[in-house]
């Protein structure tokens, strides 16, 4: 009787293990596929963001009545946000903005 007992004992820890071992390979698959996917993605580049960007802008333009823009092709610029690209210089006198009159 007590080795039945062990013997069922030792499959339910199998059973676990088995359990275990699949989670842990289904998550190694997913963590795969997403390094994957990610390279893939990453192999597009910027490139492909500024040229829908680009075409966006021209339909948009086109379909609104709009003058034609310049295409930005500056990389430091196309890194920068539209809304902060005319900023020239971010710094405020501090002589000038404590001053009271």
């Amino acid at each position: 009787m007590c080795a039945n007992h062990e013997k069922e004992q030792g499959l339910r820890d199998n059973h676990n293990l088995v359990s275990v071992g699949w989670a842990i390979l289904v998550m190694g698959l997913s963590l795969t596929a997403v390094i994957i996917i990610w390279m893939w993605f990453g192999h597009i580049g910027p490139t492909f963001s500024e040229d829908v960007l680009a075409e966006q802008q021209r339909m948009l333009r086109e379909r609104y009545d709009l003058p034609a823009q310049r295409a930005v092709e500056d990389p430091t610029e196309l890194q920068t946000p539209p809304s902060l690209r005319n900023l020239k210089d971010n710094i405020t006198d501090i002589n000038s903005a404590n001053r009271t009159t």
